[in-house]
């Protein structure tokens, strides 16, 4: 029987993936930098995937199990984790594994990322009151989560992941990979999602153009999705920022980015003349898409700029970006 709890791990406002892996990260020493830089160096702020129907799930719907391994391989961090489903008979066995799993890497200091509805980090647990403890970012005070209702969730799967050691990288190598798979992004969907429902990279923007041009979209979805990949622009452009000053030849890109960014601020400004359960109305709609067009344009850019950069590992990779 144990108990404990790690100090000052904790999160300031409601996360995602990226922000419970820079809060642990950061506590534990082994990152310094950003959550922007972080996010850059993922990949992740280049991750673009909307459901056609604009539902707020979108921002989460991607290969958690690959893509979250894979964040942590960009950055030089080993990494356990697991996923599935509630209703599966296995599952008490996964939910004693995965409590075990969590209290080790707790023991070691090291917070823990599950899914509970959102993504939140495991601060803590005590075994006398079979509880563990996480820090959401609604709180100023740590949640508690029963042993027994681990991966219980409103959403049918669960999902935890612990970092285990961090090795040295080159920083230049983490950022040039960044931008290969920037293009990737940009260019691929995303093989776990049906196509005839998602729509990935490049393809995102006519798939929110097309759903507001017909109205079959979720009001509250479309809002959520703006907001958050404004987030996610403001970041490349904060990121590419600094790559701008290793690789000069960036410029162009950097400045298509900001442009990038300010338009989904200005798309987060209409979001927020609207009640998230109405749609916006026809004056609106021809404005949204308008401005979906032009910031698909400019990202457009600054891909090609990125390509002109790393035109000679692409060729090198057989123009199968994705491969490492």
């Amino acid at each position: 029987m144990g108990a404990k709890i790690l100090d000052s791990l904790c999160l300031t406002d409601q996360a995602d993936y990226i922000d419970v892996m820079h809060a642990i990260l950061k506590h534990r020493g082994w990152m310094t930098c950003s959550r922007a830089m972080l996010s850059g160096m993922t990949v992740s702020s280049f991750r673009f995937t909307v459901h056609r129907r604009l539902t707020a799930e979108s921002t989460t719907a991607y290969n958690w199990m690959a893509e979250h391994f894979l964040a942590a391989d960009f950055v030089g961090i080993t990494a356990s984790q697991a996923a599935g489903f509630q209703f599966e008979p296995t599952f008490p066995l996964y939910q004693k594994q995965a409590i075990s799993d969590i209290k080790r890497s707790i023991d070691r200091g090291i917070g823990a990322v599950i899914w509970k509805d959102q993504f939140v980090i495991v601060v803590g647990y005590d075994d006398e009151r079979k509880l563990l403890y996480y820090a959401d970012g609604t709180s100023p005070t740590n949640g508690t989560l029963p042993y027994i209702e681990w991966g219980r969730n409103r959403s049918p799967y669960w999902y935890y992941q612990v970092f285990e050691e961090r090795l040295a990288m080159d920083e230049l190598a983490i950022y040039r990979e960044s931008l290969l798979q920037a293009i990737y992004k940009w260019e691929t969907h995303d093989l776990m999602l049906p196509e005839s429902d998602y729509a990935c990279g490049r393809a995102g923007y006519d798939a929110m153009a097309d759903a507001m041009h017909s109205s079959e979209y979720d009001g509250n979805g479309v809002c959520e999705i703006i907001r958050y990949y404004a987030s996610a622009k403001k970041d490349i452009y904060e990121y590419t920022t600094v790559l701008q000053k290793i690789w000069p030849e960036l410029k162009s890109a950097v400045e298509a980015y900001d442009e990038l960014a300010q338009i989904f601020e200005t798309m987060v400004e209409m979001t927020l003349s609207i009640d998230a359960t109405q749609k916006f109305a026809a004056p609106q709609v021809r404005t949204m898409i308008h401005l979906l067009m032009n910031a698909k344009q400019k990202e457009e850019t600054a891909i090609e700029q990125i390509k002109i950069l790393v035109r000679e590992t692409i060729n090198n990779r057989f123009n199968d970006i994705g491969l490492r």
